[in-house]
């Protein structure tokens, strides 16, 4: 311990929590020499009006020592250090009062405040500054699910915060189910640490009250409703607007289950689809239902018919026994406080001060993105495969592209810090070539690392390829994946272009040179050419599976076909190992890593900012342009469909390159 005056000064330091008060000495000389120069250490036990503690008294005095002086200034000290600690005090008259609220807040319960709103990723794609964000007039990016997850796993392991209540009162809140299944588990980590958990619901959907269904107690307010839908699956058909707008689609595939063409070829979905699809939502709401039924201990066919029922007052809902307490708009805190039943501490997170920016450090800010998390210790490493699989050398916005997706495993595999990976796949599939080269340079790693899959929300085709290493596969029971069938596919204008005005001439050697051409669709001989390569592909296909799942073709043929599962059907099926998400993963990873706890968790591959990923001064502006949204597919994406595969396929269409073999789950189907 040290301390430092100007002059002669002594400083009394009572303990590690108290105020430094400083008392000057008058200074003196002697024989032309400054009467200072010892470091006098007086330390001794006493109680002060706070609480006991040791208080440690410094005197420091440069130069050299004068025993009169050093006399009379241990005297001060004692008598300051026996008399002057409540006049000190009464000095500051906020100290007193301070240091007491603050133990007697150290008395309190804690309760810790989780506010969930917006979007959560898996791995968010934007920087910290997104530029199209400025653009466009906001800066709300998704939240990031995982730093969610820990910091509920730190909140269990806090002893500070006994309570933790979750604010769900945002209508923006958005999470998938497989989300929704992980956050529950991590939830019941808190109640496993005896931590009382509190939800506050307003006007409350299904995924607000299965996240709430996990807690010890659901407060309602008086002005809420609440609406529990059953699940519902929506799929976008363009069959009827080609139609309108002279476009023919011309397609091979393989299995009557592959239900990303039937958007292009059928005015609405078949029967056989439907119900494929049918089974596969019961399974998933199944799942859902015994998740909530779980926590809040209802009957199964009792919640079923809840569903049916759907909306609820907050007087139904509590007669129902779906909340505990009703409670008035805006009394959260007050609520918790009166069932904890004594006076409580609020935990909330400290809020940084905004820092402007000038022009140039925004610019900055924005050209730079995110800094990489460096591994400083024996690490596992989550390899996020998210987005449509497509071939390519640089990088998309919200693509999976072969090159430097192979480059960034490649990187794992040579990284002696990373000790193992979890490959956590949420991506609808794609190329047939690009999603090989993914799964070969995951095959590679394995071979190297321990390496374990996790699927997210869709795991589907392209995206079960790439899972097929001969490695543990985990999925939550509503995970997407299977799709394992193949197509071809080709969109024409022909009759657009007539009708516009316009005639393509081509001189040619051959017919077959035109059957890319955007004019016209395929001739029978074309067809069948392509249906032979689709065939050949879905033989490799059902070879992979077999072999990676240790199953034979024969078993995994009644099982493919374009069939898309849930997570529960798939486990059941033997497409995956087992039930669960990232957590169960990565402890899985570790564990045959032999990783002791503590060890750290990096992801992977770094996310460029808006500039990195565009050569604005390349011959493409492909990247550009499937980065600006209309207005029109802004509205869809809120809706919840998704058009960048449909747009793709139209991009691949008119591009005039050979035609492309996809590995692909349905297009814009939304689960609600």
């Amino acid at each position: 311990m040290s301390g430092r005056t100007t002059g002669s000064t002594v400083s009394v330091m009572p303990g590690k929590y108290s105020r430094t008060d400083r008392f000057s000495i008058p200074s003196c000389r002697r024989k032309g020499r400054d009467c200072a120069g010892a470091l006098i250490l007086v330390e001794r036990e006493r109680s002060s009006y706070l609480w006991p503690m040791k208080t440690n008294v410094l005197l420091w005095r440069n130069g050299w020592l004068d025993r009169g002086l050093a006399s009379a200034a241990l005297f001060l000290i004692a008598f300051l250090h026996e008399n002057v600690a409540l006049p000190a005090a009464e000095a500051d008259p906020g100290a007193k009062a301070g240091e007491a609220q603050t133990h007697s807040e150290a008395r309190k319960p804690a309760v810790r405040v989780l506010i969930l709103k917006g979007t959560y990723a898996d791995y968010p794609s934007a920087p910290e500054m997104d530029p199209m964000s400025l653009l466009l007039g906001g800066l709300e990016r998704p939240g990031s699910f995982f730093d969610l997850c820990e910091k509920i796993d730190e909140l269990a392991g806090n002893d500070q915060i006994q309570h933790i209540l979750f604010d769900l009162s945002s209508p923006t809140l958005r999470l998938n189910l497989a989300q929704l299944s992980e956050l529950s588990r991590h939830i019941h980590k808190l109640r496993g640490a005896h931590k009382r958990t509190f939800a506050w619901l307003e006007n409350a959907g299904t995924i607000h009250y299965a996240i709430a269904s996990g807690c010890d107690t659901i407060f309602m307010t008086d002005l809420g409703s609440l609406d529990l839908p059953s699940l519902s699956l929506m799929t976008l058909h363009f069959r009827d607007a080609m139609d309108l707008l002279g476009a023919r689609a011309s397609f091979v595939r393989t299995g009557d289950f592959k239900g990303a063409v039937e958007p292009f070829t059928l005015s609405e979905m078949s029967q056989q689809l439907r119900a494929h699809y049918t089974e596969m939502i019961g399974a998933m709401n199944g799942a859902l239902v015994d998740q909530i039924c779980e926590g809040r201990k209802l009957d199964r066919e009792q919640f079923r018919k809840i569903q049916s029922d759907r909306l609820f007052t907050p007087a139904a809902a509590r007669e129902a026994k779906l909340v505990d307490e009703v409670v008035p708009f805006g009394t959260s805190r007050e609520s918790v406080a009166k069932l904890i039943g004594q006076a409580v501490t609020w935990v909330e997170p400290k809020k940084t001060k905004p820092k402007q920016l000038s022009f140039f450090e925004l610019i900055g800010k924005i050209m730079a993105g995110a800094q990489e998390k460096r591994a400083n210790k024996p690490a596992v490493a989550v390899l996020h495969l998210d987005g449509q699989i497509l071939d390519g050398e640089r990088e998309m916005p919200e693509m999976l592209v072969s090159g430097p997706t192979v480059k960034a495993i490649e990187e794992l595999a040579s990284d002696d810090t990373v000790q193992a990976v979890v490959a956590r796949i949420n991506s609808p599939g794609g190329s047939a070539t690009a999603s090989e080269a993914i799964r070969a340079a995951l095959e590679k790693l394995a071979r190297k690392k321990p390496t374990v899959i996790s699927m997210g929300s869709l795991a589907a085709s392209g995206g079960y390829w790439i899972s097929c290493v001969g490695r543990p596969v985990y999925a939550e029971p509503e995970t997407l994946t299977g799709s394992i069938g193949v197509f071809a596919l080709k969109l024409s204008f022909g009759p657009f272009l007539k009708k516009i005005g316009l005639k393509l001439e081509s001189v040619k050697l051959d017919e077959s040179a035109g059957a890319m051409g955007i004019d016209r669709v395929w001739t029978s001989a074309e067809q069948e050419r392509m249906q032979r390569l689709v065939e050949d592909i879905y033989d490799k296909f059902l070879k992979l599976v077999a072999d990676s799942r240790k199953l034979k073709v024969e078993q995994v043929s009644p099982i493919a076909g374009g069939r898309v599962w849930s997570g529960a059907q798939a486990q059941k099926l033997g497409l995956v190992d087992k039930l669960g998400g990232l957590d169960d993963a990565l402890a899985a990873v570790a564990h045959e890593a032999a990783l002791e706890p503590g060890y750290q968790v990096i992801h992977r591959p770094q996310k460029k900012s808006f500039f990195e990923l565009f050569d604005l001064f390349g011959e493409s502006t492909d990247e550009i342009r499937s980065s600006l949204d209309p207005t029109a597919k802004k509205w869809l994406r809120a809706a919840g469909f998704d058009l960048s595969v449909p747009l793709n396929l139209v991009r691949e269409s008119i591009s005039g390159r050979p035609p492309k073999v996809w590995l692909l789950a349905p297009t814009g189907m939304v689960i609600r």
